[in-house]
């Protein structure tokens, strides 16, 4: 059986953790970081997640190791839901061809009878369970995600290892490994829990006690109940994960209660005089006409999944414990010496029995057990990873007892080290590397890896797209050189020999090592560095003639003529649009999921959405001195709603923001500078909860929540208006408005209002559509509209689907830009069926209306709001550039 570890990832822009795959034919194991990108990294080296059954993440449970989790989970739901599908559908149609082709005998029925049977066993087969090993915290970062996270028949197990657990021998007992902490039929793994200066738990304050929350009696008959606390805490927050992903809730599910009794907000349904259900659009509580009070009718209400009802989970605090594991395979059977069984005289057919651990009797009568023929067991290969965030973690990782132990040094033939900046150089861990140097040393690290092009299809499309124009796609920042600044000292192999190797290597993503059935290190699986010349020479000469011929267009004096008649007071011409993530759902290899950054000259940035991996999507974009500027100038981040694909990247922006303004303070009152968060309750509620598991900024944050008072009668909410001058210069608006739209529970639409840039001009208008229906309230509050940006999920062929999934088309799109008088309109978040570029007629959408200017996103696109026109230019190069294999 072929079994390996591989390096996915390795410290990039684009995919800041590291991420190995230990690969059985049976079933495939992640350990270390799951951050941001990581499955994104996957789908690029196409390797699936069908048979990922157990993660193990190494380092402490923080945003930074833990960023792809959940979009991960996520999609593992999505791809068991999909096999489970794919089986029932092949065994019935097995059905249907039995039915046509067994003749009416005596055995018909029994037989069609059992293949049903398998037909219904393998659409309720019993759900895979998802198990995540983990240090403290992972189950209440897990439950922190109750609101927006819910997949049925997905069990999930979260293993939390928050004590020492040490391997220990009785005096006089010789050097071996502990009983595994975890085992299955292929390995067994040692946790490492590895906890740095301090207490175990990083603080000496213990935490806080916990409120009860609304909605906890639904889950109370599954919690423990305990007289330690801190045990019930634990008890509860495990069953909010258990009820977000092995729930019997059902969404046709609904309960009768009073207009007055039901918790809203909440879709209410009445029965008309029919009996037939409608949605309940009358009078609310409170909403009382000319004195008469609203009755307390009898109405219909579908709860939320149970998980999502409690308000408050109990309070913890950062944990300052980094995991570790030891990983090995199990012992495997001696060789077995035919030639020797045949010597012995045991006849063919016995081997078998040998093999099995039988013996047998030979032509002569004698006995021939299986230790004549069959040579030592052979020890199963070990491996351990290891992760130090930082210096303080090493005097801890080194007094751990099994680095001292030669049962299990004498196994480990690598180590994988997952290293913070700086901690590759210091002495003590070189020093514990030299003294092990039979080990294989394998760093993975800012200090020592490149920052390689890890999304290498996205990579060599933006080359394309630059090629053809140049003025609005950017090549991408990297860097194929390792850095120099943490260069490993050179060690002899051994005493008796003259040669040297390095006291460790640089990880590099796809680098294998082969345990079974022997151990390998290949080299040749390193991913290859994208070829930039070759994704340029490959393009379509058609491709480059349109190219050719857009450029010589936009040159014309009549063509500039034109431009500059159409930017006609036209406010910020220079306002710069960035879409980030043009993708719906989930990551994709040509397109990231939802984010679009617009820099407004002289005012600041603007993030609305920020999908997984945004801010790596900048890096890779920008380059870290420009991107240090942009965090710099980052005034306002806007969450459209709680689906994963939106809001997914908003901590590790937050954290970049705030150390790249933590040195910046006012020369007035001293503050440090504020970012607005403005989003649902929901989203904001999600980021307290997180701030607990992680400092990452939330103490800066100026939050507004985007309420609708009277929904569900009115949609419209209540603006937020900025009527004091210091906070029109802190964040650059004057006001924010905002509807509710048809998504999901919470999802709003939104416009954002600049001051103008001089007396008598018109101000920027910026409309933000998230994902929804199209919306006669959104186009109301965004009534004349510099810039529109609206999702465009499906083509116009496919309004089924929108109306099904709660999205747009391109056509219903284009036609809110029209009812909202939009003067620009950027279409965005394209299903990912479509992946390279969604169906599109640019000179006859361009001439939907006079004065409304239409473009098609790309991930990592920059178009000022001036250069629209021209922009749309090179529309036809584009898509003959799609119309081949890109």
């Amino acid at each position: 059986m072929l079994n390996y570890v591989q390096l996915i990832t390795t410290p990039t822009a684009d995919t800041p953790g590291t991420c190995l795959l230990v690969h059985h034919d049976n079933r495939r194991y992640l350990f270390g970081n799951i951050a941001e990108g990581t499955q994104r990294a996957f789908v690029q080296q196409k390797v699936s997640l069908s048979r990922a059954e157990e993660i193990f993440l190494t380092g402490p449970i923080d945003w930074r190791t833990t960023g792809g989790l959940l979009g991960m989970i996520l999609t593992v739901a999505e791809v068991v839901q999909s096999a489970r599908t794919a089986a029932a559908d092949e065994s019935a149609a097995k059905v249907a061809k039995l039915k046509r082709s067994t003749s009416k005998s005596a055995g018909h029925a029994a037989v069609l009878a059992a293949a049903e049977a398998a037909v219904e066993a393998a659409a309720s087969a019993a759900p895979r369970t998802l198990s995540i090993h983990g240090g403290t915290n992972l189950t209440q970062l897990l439950a922190t995600a109750r609101r927006f996270v819910f997949r049925k028949g997905l069990p999930l197990r979260p293993h939390e290892v928050r004590e020492e657990n040490s391997t220990k021998k009785d005096e006089g007992e010789s050097s071996s490994f502990r009983e595994p902490d975890w085992s299955d039929e292929n390995i067994m793994v040692w946790y490492v829990p590895v906890f740095a200066e301090g207490n175990r738990n990083g603080s000496s304050e213990p935490a806080p006690s916990r409120k009860r929350g609304h909605g906890e009696d639904v889950l109370e008959e599954s919690s423990t109940i305990d007289d330690d606390p801190e045990i019930t805490d634990r008890a509860f927050v495990s069953s909010v994960v258990s009820h977000m992903f092995d729930s019997d809730w059902q969404l046709d599910a609904l309960t009768e209660t009073t207009l007055y009794a039901a918790k809203l907000p909440a879709k209410l349904f009445v029965k008309d005089e029919q009996g037939h259900l409608k949605v309940y659009d009358g009078p609310m509580p409170g909403q009382e006409e000319d004195g008469v009070e609203v009755p307390d009718i009898p109405v219909l209400v579908r709860q939320p999944w149970p998980a999502a009802l409690i308000q408050a989970l109990p309070h913890t605090q950062p944990a300052r414990q980094s995991m570790c594991y030891i990983v090995r395979n199990y012992p495997q059977r001696g060789k077995f010496n035919a030639a020797e069984a045949a010597r012995l005289g045991v006849a063919k057919h016995d081997n078998r029995r040998l093999v099995g651990g039988q013996s047998v009797t030979a032509a002569d009568g004698s006995t021939v057990t299986p230790e004549m023929v069959i040579g030592a067991p052979v020890e199963g290969a070990a491996f351990a990873i290891v992760e130090l965030p930082d210096v303080t973690y090493i005097d801890a990782f080194l007094a751990k007892s099994e680095w001292t132990d030669t049962g299990i040094m004498g196994a480990i033939d690598t180590i994988f080290w997952l290293l913070g900046t700086g901690v590759v150089a210091d002495t003590r861990l070189q020093a514990f590397m030299q003294k092990h140097s039979r080990i294989r040393h394998t760093v993975s690290s800012q200090d020592t890896c490149a920052n390689r092009l890890a999304l290498s299809s996205a990579a060599a499309l933006q080359v394309k797209h630059h090629r053809v124009d140049p003025e609005r796609f950017p090549v991408q920042k990297y860097d194929n050189i390792p850095p120099q600044s943490a260069s490993p000292v050179p060690i002899k192999e051994s005493k008796d020999k003259e040669s040297e190797r390095l006291l460790y290597e640089a990880a590099q993503p796809g680098w294998t090592v082969r345990l079974a059935p022997q151990v390998l290190e290949e080299e040749n699986k390193v991913y290859p560095y994208v070829n930039f010349a070759k994704a340029v020479q490959e393009m379509n000469p058609q491709v480059l003639a349109l190219s050719d011929a857009a450029r010589k267009q936009v040159a014309e004096p009549s063509f500039q003529s034109a431009v500059s008649l159409s930017n006609t007071n036209l406010p910020y011409p220079d306002t710069e649009v960035i879409p980030l993530g043009t993708g719906s759902a989930m990551p994709s290899k040509y397109r990231n999921v939802s984010a679009t950054l617009v820099r407004v000259p002289g005012i600041g940035s603007y993030l609305f959405d920020c999908g997984e991996n945004t801010l790596g999507s900048m890096r890779r974009m920008l380059g870290d001195a420009v991107l240090d500027e942009v965090l710099k100038e980052l005034r306002v981040l806007w969450i459209s709603h709680l689906h994963a694909d939106h809001h997914l990247g908003t901590v590790s922006v937050i954290r970049a923001w705030r150390d790249a303004t933590d040195s910046i303070e006012s020369s007035t009152d001293g503050k440090k500078p504020r970012l607005m968060v403005a989003s649902h309750i929901n989203m904001l509620h999600w980021l307290r909860e997180f701030a607990e598991i992680q400092d990452f900024g939330h103490d800066r944050l100026f939050q507004v929540n985007l309420d609708c008072p009277n929904f569900p009668r009115s949609h419209v909410c209540a603006p937020f208006i900025v009527d004091n001058p210091s906070v029109v210069a802190e964040f650059g608006l004057t006001r924010i408005d905002a509807c509710r739209v048809e998504h999901c529970h919470g999802a709003l639409a939104v416009v954002f209002t600049w001051p103008s840039a001089k007396e008598g001009d018109e101000p920027l208008k910026i409309a933000y559509s998230g994902d929804c229906r199209p919306s006669a309230d959104f186009a109301a509050i965004g009534r004349g509209a510099t810039l529109l940006l609206h999702e465009s999920t499906f083509d116009d062929e496919l309004k089924g689907e929108a109306v099904a999934k709660k999205h747009s088309t391109m056509g219903e799109a284009l036609s809110v830009g029209r009812d909202m008088g939009a003067r620009r309109v950027l279409l965005t978040h394209f299903s990912q069926r479509y992946p390279k570029i969604p169906v599109f007629n640019a000179s006859e959408n361009n001439n939907a209306a006079a004065e409304m200017q239409v473009l098609v996103a790309f991930d990592q696109m920059r178009v000022r709001l001036g250069e629209f026109k021209t922009a749309a230019a090179f529309l036809p190069a584009l898509q003959k550039l799609y119309e081949g294999d890109v």
